[in-house]
C-alpha cells in the first residue's frame, strides 16, 4: 500500500469517527419543546347602534321616547332605527320585550293611522257613476247621498243626503296611506298596465253613523258627491227627529247611564232599523217622555174612491 492510499484510509476512518460522535451527541440531546404558535389577533368586532326597548312596549300603545335606548349590537336588523326620536309616538303591532330591537315590521302602519278618534274605516261599492265619473281620489271629501226604493210603491222612492263631509281613504287601488313597503323590504313590482277599475272605496265614518251607511249600502244605492275640502258646512241633525234604536236602554238606568246611551259607541251598538233610516218609524221620544204610554193612533178616515191598506202595524188610505 502506497502512502497516498494510507492517507485516504486514515482520513475516512477519522471522518467516520467524527460522524459517529456527532450521531451520539444528537441521540443523547434532549428534545426541544415546540414554540407555541400565537393565534392571530382578531380584528375589532364591528358594532352598530340600534334602538331597542328599554322596557315592555305594549301593543296598541304609543311609544314614549323614555321607553327606548340605543345600544351597540354586532348585528343590524332589517328595518331597525338609529334615533330614539324617530320612534316616539309610533304604535307597536304586538308586545315588544325589553332589549328587543324595534323595527319597521313591528309597528302599525297603513290606513289605521289616518283615522281620527271616533272614526271607523268602511268600504262601500263604487262604479263610474257612484264615484262621480271615477274622479274621486284618496284624501277627497265627499257627501254620501242614497236612493231607496221601498217595495213596488214608486211614490215612496226617496233620495236624500245620508252623511256629510266624509274623508276618502282609498279609491280602488289608490290609497291615502301611500304604497307602504312590504315588511321584508321588497320593492313592489310596477308595470305599465293600466290601473284596475275601481270597485270599492274606503271612507272614514264616525262610529255612530256606520249603521246608517251599512243599511243604505245593503238596501239602497249610494252616490258619492265631491265637495271642496274647505267647505265645512253640514246639516244640523238636531232639527230633525231621531229614529228609535233597535235596542232600547233599560228602564232602571241612572241619569249618568241614560246620558251614556248618547255616546257614539253605544248608539252604534243600539243599532238602527231600515224603517228608521227611511223615515217610516216614529221618532225617538225625548228622555222625559219615554215613560209615557203611547196612545194608539187614530184610524185614517176612509173617503170615496179610497181603500184602507193595513201593512203590519201601519194603516194608510190609498185612492183608486
Amino acid at each position: 500500500m502506497n502512502n497516498v492510499t494510507k492517507i485516504v484510509a486514515a482520513m475516512l476512518v477519522l471522518l467516520a469517527v467524527l460522524l459517529g460522535g456527532y450521531a451520539f451527541i444528537l441521540a443523547n440531546k434532549p428534545p426541544q419543546q415546540a414554540k407555541p404558535v400565537n393565534a392571530p389577533t382578531p380584528l375589532a368586532e364591528k358594532k352598530t347602534p340600534v334602538v331597542v326597548a328599554d322596557k315592555l312596549l305594549p301593543a296598541g300603545v304609543p311609544i314614549e321616547a323614555g321607553a327606548l335606548k340605543v345600544v351597540d349590537l354586532p348585528i343590524d336588523p332589517a328595518g331597525s332605527y338609529r334615533d330614539v326620536g324617530a320612534l316616539a309616538g309610533k304604535i307597536p303591532k304586538f308586545d315588544i320585550g325589553p332589549g328587543t330591537p324595534v323595527t319597521e315590521s313591528s309597528l302599525v302602519k297603513g290606513l289605521t293611522l289616518l283615522l281620527s278618534e271616533g272614526e271607523r274605516a268602511v268600504a262601500v261599492p263604487v262604479d263610474e257613476v257612484v264615484g262621480t265619473g271615477n274622479r274621486v281620489s284618496p284624501g277627497d271629501f265627499v257627501d254620501v247621498f242614497f236612493t231607496l226604493k221601498q217595495g213596488q210603491d214608486v211614490n215612496k222612492t226617496q233620495a236624500r243626503l245620508l252623511l256629510s263631509r266624509l274623508r276618502v281613504l282609498t279609491y280602488g287601488s289608490a290609497s291615502a296611506a301611500g304604497d307602504a313597503p312590504a315588511d321584508d323590504g321588497a320593492t313592489p313590482v310596477r308595470n305599465n298596465n293600466p290601473a284596475p277599475v275601481a270597485r270599492t272605496a274606503v271612507l272614514a265614518v264616525p262610529t255612530a253613523d256606520v249603521n246608517r251607511l251599512l243599511l243604505a249600502t245593503q238596501n239602497g244605492k249610494l252616490q258619492l258627491v265631491l265637495r271642496n275640502p274647505t267647505d265645512t258646512t253640514a246639516p244640523d241633525v238636531s232639527l230633525f227627529p231621531e229614529p228609535p234604536p233597535v235596542l232600547a236602554g233599560k228602564s232602571s238606568l241612572t241619569k249618568e247611564q241614560r246620558e251614556a246611551l248618547e255616546q257614539a259607541d253605544n248608539q252604534a251598538y243600539a243599532g238602527l232599523e231600515l224603517t228608521g233610516l227611511s223615515g217610516g218609524a216614529s221618532a225617538r221620544p225625548a228622555p222625559a217622555a219615554r215613560a209615557r204610554p203611547r196612545q194608539p193612533a187614530a184610524a185614517p178616515r176612509a173617503e170615496a174612491n179610497t181603500v184602507e191598506v193595513v201593512r203590519g202595524t201601519k194603516r194608510e188610505v190609498v185612492g183608486f
